[in-house]
């Protein structure tokens, strides 16, 4: 059930974000962010693995945009919302990380 809802959130909040920058609206950074933190709370607590949400993500891309997201951002590279961030870094404790 908690699974389901999740993911019908997550994909409301993807159409949102696709819609709006569909219609040339530039998307805060502070937006992109919060749905990829969203996400990956919903990995972290098991809802969803990363391969599934990733999955969503490209199903609802095609459904707003018509194509896939490599197709995208190879016509339009500065039109693409989301960026992979590597997070690796940050798994360290920043004491360690500092010495």
């Amino acid at each position: 059930m908690q699974q389901e809802k999740f993911t019908q959130e997550v994909a409301r909040r993807l159409r949102q974000l696709f819609a709006n920058s569909k219609l040339g609206m530039q998307i805060p950074v502070v937006e992109r962010h919060r749905l990829e933190g969203f996400m990956q709370a919903g990995i972290y607590l098991g809802l969803n693995s990363k391969a599934e949400l990733a999955q969503l993500m490209e199903e609802i891309h095609i459904e707003v945009f018509g194509n896939t997201i490599a197709e995208h951002k190879a016509e339009a590279p500065h039109a693409w919302v989301f960026e992979e961030i590597d997070y690796g870094p940050y798994e360290t404790p920043a004491y360690v990380r500092n010495r």
